[in-house]
């Protein structure tokens, strides 16, 4: 991590990974094939993490009522974990990450969000639209602002940002 705050992942090499690391090459290669297979476990443990904070946030909701009722108290807590994980999600959301981070991320929270909800028959039954394209739409606005925040140092509290997302829901439902 400390490598891509100054150079760009496709720049990095495995000595240079071996070398901040106080490791050799050989015991970097007992662990890992190469950078890539690096890079793909540090994701993979950011969005284990992450759809692990998600089950159990949404094991509370029974039912749409409390999904809305709820729907703050979610955000609140998604602001938090991603603004505890932020050094991270800042460098491979720039352009010193790898490319695709972005659309890697967006389908591992799609992916996680479309387990839940399917467990919850009444929101199904209820949902005007196709799954797909509501998971599109909340998960894009979602990490929008996720990535706006990051990008701007954090310049907001989770709480702050939860206000902002809840008054753009309302905003848009009144429209």
């Amino acid at each position: 991590m400390k490598i891509l705050e100054g150079t760009s992942f496709e720049a990095i090499t495995v000595g240079e990974i071996a070398k901040e690391a106080k490791i050799n090459r050989g015991t970097f290669y007992l662990h890992y094939k190469d950078k890539y297979d690096l890079q793909e476990r540090m994701e993979e443990e950011l969005f284990g993490k992450l759809g692990d904070y998600i089950d159990e946030l949404q094991s509370r909701y029974t039912s749409t009522i409390t999904f809305e009722k709820e729907q703050e108290r979610l955000a609140a807590m998604l602001f938090s974990f991603f603004e505890s994980h932020s050094k991270i999600l800042k460098i491979f959301l720039s352009d010193h990450g790898s490319a695709g981070f972005h659309f890697r991320l967006r389908d591992a929270f799609i992916e996680k969000v479309r387990n839940n909800i399917e467990k919850n028959e009444h929101f199904n039954a209820t949902l005007n639209v196709p799954i797909n394209y509501f998971l599109s739409f909340i998960t894009a606005a979602f990490l929008g602002l996720i990535e706006e925040w990051i990008k701007n140092g954090l310049d907001r509290t989770p709480e702050e940002m939860t206000a902002m997302y809840v008054d753009i829901i309302s905003f848009i439902k009144s429209q």
